[in-house]
Parts: structure tokens; sequence; C-alpha cells
């Protein structure tokens, strides 16, 4: 009884982090860049695609340079987009209208950010012109993105809850006491911005945005940027999905930042020419860690197929193999169940691993290309990414860690499969005992 309360308690805790509004507003924030960073990714990969006379051509009309600009104004002014959505997305859940938070978010990070000078002639001078730089509205801003949103968002609805707002008759058009209502809270978290801002010019750092990435950015994403780090988030998202939690909405809350602040920095890399820095990004983790969802459980769905005696395994094989090949692993894990199932906890675990680690070992080695910052939509089908991602060596790669994920559910598939197979032929004799009964005494 104690293990089944400590499960209990486990669970417990993993849905109340799951409920934080904080976390949720990071996460939602996060997905909602997808249309834009895929834009950018999948414009970046046409522009660089590495066949010669493909680059002459579209260098030679000025084609390549067009193909680049949606990348340069979508994964350059990630922190801008990112800053929008969480703030949006926290003030929603205050049951707040998200617009003007989201905007004000946007006003705030902007002046947090420090402006670089460049010498520009103007008229007949030439005199010094500031500008922003997408450095800091870049991958660089994402953490401070982040908290700017968070505050920003939590603020507004403070003065918004205390009633710290022009009131406007009720006559008035609710747009129009939307807007007047937004005055106070818009110009005091303005003005306390800049104070912000005008308080760090006299620290060494110089700008919140330095101070963020230096003792904050850099260390979690050398972390969570190393293969230790994106093992250890996805064995807790195996674990999660095997309290039957949907780990990836829990653990993202935190991770998506780190991966997509990488993922932009290989487009970036890879649409100037140069090597992409990372080996692991958001392309990397659905090639290898993500083969049908969470758990890696594509494996599963072979052996189901397959490999099942039962007649519940081969229905649930049916069943569920086709969204578990676009990366939905929900049907398979609530249907077989995984989930709270002795006989699949350590498979669903340790398979992310392993195929993980395949991946990484064949990028180190060079068997396999670097990621090119390719972020590619949910339900993207296996081996599909892989192509995208990393051509047909990936996909080479890709396909043996299929291989040896099946291999390592398959044991564990096949205890499961012959209880139930035992018990359906136990069930079946029965029935046919309680037949032969029944016909006795008919006669």
């Amino acid at each position: 009884m104690s293990f089944v309360n400590n499960l209990e308690k486990i669970q417990l805790a993993a849905e109340k982090i799951s409920d934080n509004r904080y976390l949720k507003a990071v996460s939602k924030g996060m997905v909602m860049t997808i249309p834009a960073s895929i834009t950018g990714a999948m414009l970046t990969l046409i522009a660089n695609m590495p066949f010669d006379g493909y680059q002459e051509f579209i260098q030679s009309n000025g084609l390549k340079t067009l193909l680049l600009l949606p990348g340069i104004f979508t994964s350059n002014i990630m922190g801008l987009i990112v800053v929008y959505f969480i703030a949006f997305n926290l003030a929603k859940s205050y049951k707040i209208d998200g617009m003007f938070p989201g905007f004000l978010a946007i006003v705030s990070f902007l002046i947090l950010t420090p402006l670089a000078t460049v010498e520009q002639q103007v008229h007949d001078t030439v005199r010094p012109v500031d500008f922003i730089s997408f450095d800091f509205i870049g991958s660089r801003g994402m953490f401070v993105g982040i908290i700017v949103g968070l505050t920003v968002a939590k603020l507004y609805s403070w003065f918004i809850k205390n009633n710290i707002t022009i009131r406007m008759p009720d006559s008035v058009p609710s747009f129009v006491e939307k807007s007047f209502s937004s005055i106070i809270p818009f110009f005091s978290i303005t003005f306390l911005m800049a104070c912000i801002s005008w308080c760090f010019s006299f620290t060494s750092y110089g700008s919140a945005h330095n101070l963020v990435y230096s003792v904050l950015q850099v260390p979690i994403q050398q972390i969570g940027g190393s293969i230790g780090g994106v093992m250890v988030a996805y064995a807790l998202i195996g674990l999660f999905w095997w309290f039957g939690i949907h780990g990836k909405a829990i653990i993202f809350g935190v991770y998506a930042p780190i991966l997509q602040t990488m993922t932009i920095e290989n487009m970036n890399a890879a649409a100037a020419g140069t090597t992409p820095p990372n080996l692991i990004d958001f392309g990397f983790t659905s090639a290898f860690l993500e083969i049908g969802g969470g758990g890696c459980v594509l494996g599963l769905a072979i052996c189901f197929v397959f490999f099942a005696k039962s007649e519940q395994y081969k229905s649930v094989g049916r069943i569920t193999s086709i969204p578990t090949f676009f990366g939905i692993n929900e049907p398979i894990t609530f249907g077989t169940p995984v989930c709270l199932n002795p006989m699949f906890l350590l498979p669903t675990v340790i398979t992310p691993l392993v195929t993980g680690l395949i991946g990484y070992v064949s990028i180190t080695t060079g068997l396999v290309p670097r990621m090119v910052g390719a972020q590619l939509p949910t339900g993207t089908p296996t081996f599909v990414n892989a192509v995208i991602a990393g051509g047909w060596r990936m996909l080479l790669a890709q396909i043996v860690c299929v291989i040896v994920a099946t291999a390592i559910y398959f044991p564990f598939f096949k205890m499961a499969d012959n209880v139930e197979y035992k018990r359906e032929q136990e069930a079946q004799k029965e029935q046919t005992v309680q037949m032969n009964i029944g016909a006795a005494v008919a006669e």
C-alpha cells in the first residue's frame, strides 16, 4: 500500500506542476511561436540545399536573398515573439484580455534592450545613429523575453484586479474603455522598466540582457544542451507519461526555451553557410528522442502489429499504429495501457535514452550531419522528419533507432502479451464450459 500511496503522491505533485499557470504560459507561448519558427526554418533549408547548380541559380537571380528574408524576420526576432505570447497567455490565465499585456511586454522588452550605435551619413553630416541589434531580440534575448513576459503580465493583472485603472461610464464603447483602463498600468510598468534599464547602466553588465545572458542563459543552455541534459529531460518525460501525465507539457515549460535557442542558433549558422554550433536542437529530439511520441513508443506499436498473440493487443496495434507513426503517443499509452503498468515502466524511460545516445554518437562521429535548425510541426511522420532534419544519412540512423526501440520493448511486450493471451484463453475455456452446461440443461 505504501508503494501505491507514493505513486499517488508523485502523480498529484506532477499534476500540480503541470497546472502551474507560469509554466503553462511559457509552454503555450513557445508553442504559439511554432508557425514563425517553422516558416523561417523551412525557407532557410530551401535556400541552403547543397546542390551546386541550384545554389548558382538562386544566387544569380537574387532568389536566395529573398528566401532568407523570412528567417531573418522570424528567428532573429524570436525574443520579441516569445515575450508577446507568454504575456498574452499568462494574462489570459487571469481572465484578462491578453492583447494589451502582450504589447506592453514588447515595449518593456525593448526598453531593457541596449542600443547599438553606428556612424552614418544623415543629410550632409556623419553622425552616430542608434539601432536595435538582432543579437538582443533573437535567440540571445529568449530568456529575457520569458522573464519580462511573465513579469509584465503579472504586474498588469495586479493593476486590473485591484481596480487601479481609469474607470469609464458604461455608455462608453468597450474598446475605448479597455484602452483607457490600460493607461495607468501601461505608464507605471513602462516607467518601472525604464528605471530598471537606467539602474543597469551603472553596473558592469550594462543591461539586463547581458546579465541574464551571461549569468542565466549561457549556463542553463550549456547544461540543457548537453547530451546529459537532454537525457535527463527525456527520462523525466517518459516517467511522467508512465504516470499518465503529459510529460512533454511539464518539462517543455522549462526546456523548450533552451531547445528553441539552440535551434535558432543552428538555423542562423546554416543560413550564413557556417557549421551549426549545437549538436542538439528540436530536429535532434524529433528524430531520435520522440520516435512515435513520448517514450519512443513506435517500437511498442511495431511489437503489437507484428508479434501480438492476444486479440486485445492485436486490436491495440491496429488502432494505434498510424497515430504513433505520426508521433501521437496518447492512443497507445492509454489504450495498452502503458501508464501505471509495471511491465512498461523501464522501457518507457530508457528507450529514448538509448535512441538519443545512438543519434548523438552518429553525429559526433560524422556519420550523420549536424542539425541545421529544422523545427517541424507535431504530427510530422517518422522518417520524414529525419529526412528534413538531416537527409538520407539521418534517415538511416533513425531506422536503426526504430529497430533498437522495438528490440528494447519486445521482451516487456512479450510478458504482457503472454499474460493477456493466457487470460483470453482461460476466458474462452470458461465460456465454452458455460455453453456446454447450458446445452446439457437444455437437453
